[in-house]
């Protein structure tokens, strides 16, 4: 009986409700954007959508804006690089680094996936007013903070 109760529990927490959700959402933006055509990963798109928004970052920043540690970010530029749809040129202000930019191909592949990004996200946000989802995105920043603060 108590097994049932925690397991019942468990199914309406935040953490479990967060983690479904985006398990959820990973997969459906992944068919409905057809990301996978282009035999990417969901983290290589979103790469290329943050080159594509702020072109010439370094894999520091990619790694820090995705969550991603540093050696699995240099395999998902490694694999963009290898499809033509990034390039890396060396840091004129740093030796170590290398700045990565979004190809011809890569920024074409975004833009045509531009207005299903926009499509879906109104599918996605139907029923929520503006101030829903401020809110939510208030909320999550302040989980992420929590989370931020325990890695310390």
């Amino acid at each position: 009986m108590m097994k049932d109760t925690l397991i019942a529990e468990l199914d309406q927490t935040i953490t479990y409700q967060v983690y479904r959700s985006g398990r959820l959402l990973r997969h459906y933006l992944q068919q409905k954007l057809k990301i996978d055509e282009a035999q990417l990963t969901p983290e290589q798109f979103y790469i290329l959508l943050r080159l594509y928004m702020k072109d010439g970052q370094t894999q520091r920043e990619l790694a820090d804006r995705i969550l991603n540690d540093h050696p699995n970010i240099t395999r998902l530029i490694d694999k963009l690089e290898k499809i033509a749809y990034v390039r890396r040129t060396a840091d004129p202000n740093d030796r170590r680094s290398f700045l990565i930019f979004i190809s011809a191909r890569g920024r074409a592949f975004c833009e045509s996936r531009l207005p299903l990004i926009q499509q879906e996200r109104k599918k996605i946000h139907k029923g929520l007013t503006n101030q829903d989802i401020k809110k939510f995105q208030s909320i999550l920043r302040r989980i992420e903070a929590n989370l931020m603060e325990q890695d310390d």
